[in-house]
């Protein structure tokens, strides 16, 4: 909904109360307040005014980022609340929705991003929680990081916008700002889904991961995933990887050994542990091999490069599941 409408439409609904509590001094009063308590039970469904148009323009103002590369199994879902306010919002886009807004409904766009925005399978609505138009874009990016933990899946999210993509136009002319939200590019897209399931984790995890944002070794680790789907390249991607690893662990010395253990000591999966120390062992030499200018086999640098980017991911599940990173001492043994 358009802001200045919404706002309107709200002064009519305070006024409507105003005036429905005010006391009434004779019976032609009552009964207009009578009248009046009608149409206010009613006015919903003259708006066609739901609860959440009200918190936002309550709110007063929102940046809308479309993202392609993860398809919504569900239609809307509040993400993360604070102060019993609604902060990120997710919205799905229908595949039968056309595109509402253009290039030509962007004012300014001086990078000329909006170029970059192909399809969109979904929006994130983020709100300027004091009502100043400062924006927190950690929210987002957190959201970010924790659908790349969760599904395995990476989203293309180029820029912000003043108006949401999935909404009409105000106008048809230019007005809508236009700026940069994420610079790094996938290489591909994949057919990722984000289920109920899925996000309902990440609204329970939101906290704990904004509280990890300004740690080096989280900053690390999600900078080598994020990376990760950025490369073309198998034997580029290994290294990657294997740097997310070493900066959640830091590990100095031993590095294939000690790295190793300590990771298949961390994750304690069902898997026997030194199959997978073993495992790990072997996607460490070639990832040795690699940076040394060695010969490797393709294929197993392939599926070295994606079975190490599953174990940073579930080694980011399991620090943000418990609040803690790694501690090298407790996992020797």
């Amino acid at each position: 909904m358009p802001a200045k409408q919404g706002f309107l439409r709200l002064l009519i609904l305070l006024n409507l109360c105003k005036k429905k509590l005010e006391p009434s001094g004779s019976a032609e009063s009552r009964d207009q307040g009578d009248d009046l308590g009608y149409h206010f039970e009613h006015v919903d469904a003259i708006f066609a005014y739901s609860a959440k148009d009200l918190m936002m323009s309550l709110l007063w103002y929102w940046r809308y980022i479309p993202c392609a590369g993860v398809k919504l199994e569900f239609d809307e879902f509040d993400l993360y609340e604070k102060d019993e306010r609604t902060i990120v919002y997710l919205t799905r886009r229908d595949p039968k929705q056309r595109r509402k807004i253009f290039q030509k409904h962007i004012q300014e766009d001086d990078d000329r991003l909006f170029k970059n925005v192909g399809e969109i399978d979904f929006e994130i609505a983020l709100t300027s929680i004091s009502g100043d138009g400062v924006f927190h874009l950690d929210y987002a990016h957190v959201f970010t990081f924790l659908l790349m933990i969760r599904t395995g899946g990476w989203i293309s999210a180029p820029v912000i916008l003043t108006h949401s993509v999935l909404n009409d136009p105000e106008i048809d002319a230019p007005y809508i700002y236009c700026s940069n939200f994420v610079d790094a590019k996938p290489a591909s897209l994949g057919e990722f889904r984000l289920t109920l399931e899925d996000a309902q984790w990440i609204k329970l995890y939101m906290e704990a991961a904004l509280r990890f944002i300004d740690k080096p070794k989280f900053q690390n680790a999600m900078q080598a995933l994020t990376s990760f789907h950025c490369i073309p390249y198998p034997s580029r991607r290994l290294l990657v990887a294997w740097s997310g690893l070493e900066a959640l662990f830091g590990v100095d010395q031993e590095i294939s050994f000690r790295l190793s253990l300590y990771i298949s000591n961390f994750l304690k999966s069902d898997v026997d542990r030194y199959v997978e120390f073993e495992k790990l062992r072997r996607s460490y030499d070639d990832r040795s091999r690699v940076a040394h200018g060695a010969a490797t086999r393709a294929k197993a640098v392939d599926d070295y490069a994606a079975y190490t980017r599953d174990i940073l991911r579930r080694c980011l599940v399991k620090c943000i599941e418990t609040g803690a990173f790694p501690n090298p001492r407790e996992l020797i043994f």
